[in-house]
């Protein structure tokens, strides 16, 4: 409850005339759509992530960047381009999810990236594998504004977490954790909000008391099972229990269970804004194949609105089962 009445505070705080009318004319313009079939889309992004870096320590096999499939060009995301970004957001950008493909924490600018978006009055969220949280830098990601930060800890000890995280430490994410918690209480600071998060597998479902305690070891102010990704049909031996799958196996063939509608909140209300300035529809585009235009030579506004972007909602309201990167989506 702590931890909802927190963000919910800072929700509040974040507030403006301008975000609340932006999120009505969002809002009221997909559900439009999809009453009457006819594509209306109206506002700006409530909702956005930018991406620090889509470089990976780990190597977790149902990961694009992990198991090395993804095609992207590796970089980092500079300082100057984020200052770009934020005025052309701001007024209408209520909440932003810094992080995409990669571990965050790998570009050194990251928290001066946060600390910009707390200047724009943006609320922010990290999610990291904590490998590089350490006691000399978690008094500045404490201190920077950032609102929530996810640490992945699909595991209980060593064995059960590196079979998912391979080339992982355990102990590294528990002493990242423990760092964040004795910043917060040097500062005597309720943020950034910690949520464990754990993904389930065959090796962590019948283990989520081991996981639960040590989130509340290491001061984690709420703790998350979520379904995983599933791409590649080798780690099929991975899978959960179908209770604990966004999947069904057929004839040894993995299947999403929910049925494909022809509409997307996502692409009414956010987007993504890769390292390198590619506007993206969604985190599920892991390879840019629709990139809409690049911010470091369009305004973001320009491609928000472009007829490209209009088309693609079409599409996405007319054959979405048709779209290759929705067939994975529990949207």
């Amino acid at each position: 409850m702590k931890f909802y009445l927190i963000f919910a505070t800072q929700i509040l705080q974040s507030l403006s005339f301008a975000r609340v009318w932006n999120f009505m004319q969002l809002y009221f313009s997909y559900t439009y759509s999809i009453i009457s079939k006819k594509i209306v889309h109206k506002g700006n992004p409530a909702f956005i992530s930018i991406e620090p870096t889509n470089i990976c320590n780990l190597q977790c096999p149902e990961c694009p960047t992990g198991n090395k499939s993804s095609i992207v060009e590796k970089g980092q995301m500079q300082l100057e381009l984020c200052k770009k970004i934020l005025p052309q957001i701001k007024k209408h950008t209520l909440f932003a999810n810094l992080y995409f493909q990669g571990e965050p924490f790998i570009n050194k600018e990251t928290i001066a990236i946060i600390q910009e978006a707390k200047k724009a009055n943006i609320i922010t969220s990290i999610s990291s594998n904590a490998h590089f949280i350490t006691k000399e830098n978690a008094n500045e990601i404490v201190t920077s504004g950032l609102t929530k930060l996810i640490i992945s800890l699909d595991g209980y000890d060593q064995e059960s977490y590196e079979k998912y995280r391979r080339n992982g430490s355990f102990q590294k994410v528990l002493d990242g954790m423990q760092a964040i918690q004795e910043a917060k209480q040097k500062n005597n600071s309720n943020l950034p909000l910690i949520e464990l998060q754990c993904l389930l597998f065959k090796h962590t479902e019948n283990n989520k008391d081991k996981i639960q305690e040590l989130g509340k070891q290491y001061g984690a102010d709420i703790i998350q099972f979520k379904t995983a990704q599933f791409y590649d049909e080798s780690n099929i031996d991975m899978l959960p229990s179908e209770k604990n799958s966004r999947y069904e196996v057929k004839e040894g063939h993995i299947e999403i269970k929910k049925d494909l509608q022809n509409c997307c909140w996502k692409m009414w209300c956010s987007c993504i804004i890769a390292w390198n300035g590619n506007v993206l529809p969604c985190c599920f585009d892991k390879n840019h194949s629709f990139t809409f235009g690049n911010i470091t030579t369009v305004k973001f506004n320009e491609i928000w609105h472009s007829a490209k972007y209009y088309s693609f909602r079409k599409s996405v309201f007319s054959n979405r089962n048709k779209i290759e990167m929705c067939q994975n989506c529990s949207e």
